[in-house]
């Protein structure tokens, strides 16, 4: 590989981002855990804000999960966050409230993976470590073409230990964010601008016109489908109740409670079985989400308490409701 065309195209070239332009470990680590399967674009105002409000570990730590997740909502994938938290208490607690500085320390962070790790000691330390994401995967995969099936562990493995080789010849914090920007910026997925790419030279799908071919994936399950009743609880004009969720996907988000079922009358009798009584108020319409892997399709009621209350429910005042994390699933509920 052309490793100094590589960098020198991308000194030339990059977006300026705000976690591009600086060196400091602590902001990068944030930029690559919010950028964990989310788009550029949608961080960028996130991280912004996030940095405003905790500039440092010591203010991160001193965060409570709820307020750390209503600050990122919005973004999805909120379990990363709680990891974030804990890593920023480890970090006062056993590094003085220093970002480590080895990858040894850095990879035993709660929420740190070998990518991510790398890509903290490569962008902030320059020290010769693979990061391995998909625009990486992507770039590589058609320089060297690899036909691979890069769903799996093991072609990732065989190919971050190319990506480490090469990295070891370069200048690792140049070169990290040289392939991640080629793979967002020309490199894509379809429709890739060759003309304008450093590497194209010496690109093997490039020469045998292959390129929207690779990386081969192999195809994903189908989304499964959730059918939910969802009830918006009033007791009064003032109060609505809210339960916490404690499942992986959303963990800590607040949500209206919802029953997996396609009749409200269904939820009736679940709810009479428990000396609980509703009065159905209005009927909401329909509203769907999609996630990674699931799809929730929602049909919403506004229902009156009459009588009893479930233990995992959470009486809030309606003014309240935007002061808590909700999940986007149930934001988008009017």
């Amino acid at each position: 590989m052309d490793i100094k065309r590589l960098e020198a195209w991308y000194e030339q070239n990059h977006r300026k981002l705000l976690f591009r332009e600086t060196k400091d470990p602590y902001k990068i680590w944030i930029s690559e855990i919010m950028l964990q399967q989310t788009q550029v674009e949608t961080v960028l105002p996130f991280f912004e804000r996030f940095i405003k409000k905790y500039p440092d570990v010591a203010t991160l730590s001193e965060s409570s999960e709820e307020n750390l997740k209503k600050d990122v909502e919005g973004l999805g994938y909120y379990r990363r966050f709680k990891y974030m938290l804990k890593a920023a208490k480890h970090i006062m607690d056993h590094h003085q409230g220093m970002f480590p500085d080895t990858y040894e320390k850095v990879i035993k962070l709660p929420g740190i993976g070998k990518y991510t790790a790398g890509a903290i000691m490569s962008i902030a330390y320059n020290k010769p470590y693979s990061a391995l994401d998909g625009n990486v995967i992507r770039v590589l995969s058609r320089y060297l073409n690899l036909n691979d099936d890069f769903r799996l562990d093991k072609h990732k493995k065989k190919l971050d230990e190319l990506n480490q080789a090469y990295i070891e010849h370069a200048t690792p914090k140049i070169y990290t964010q040289a392939l991640m920007e080629l793979g967002a910026m020309v490199c894509r997925p379809k429709q890739p601008k060759c003309d304008i790419c450093p590497l194209s030279k010496y690109c093997l799908a490039y020469e045998l016109g292959i390129q929207e071919s690779l990386p081969f994936m192999s195809k994903l399950k189908d989304k499964k489908m959730f059918q939910y009743i969802t009830l918006q609880i009033f007791d009064d004009h003032e109060n609505i109740f809210l339960r916490k969720r404690t499942e992986n996907l959303l963990e800590g988000m607040y949500e209206y409670p919802q029953f997996e079922s396609e009749s409200i009358f269904d939820v009736i009798s679940q709810l009479e079985l428990k000396d609980i009584y509703i009065d159905v108020i209005k009927d909401m319409g329909i509203y769907k989400h999609v996630f990674t892997h699931q799809i929730w399709e929602m049909h919403v009621y506004q229902v009156r308490l009459i009588k009893g209350i479930d233990d995992a429910w959470t009486k809030v005042s309606i003014n309240d409701i935007k002061k808590l994390p909700m999940a986007i699933a149930n934001r988008k509920i009017k």
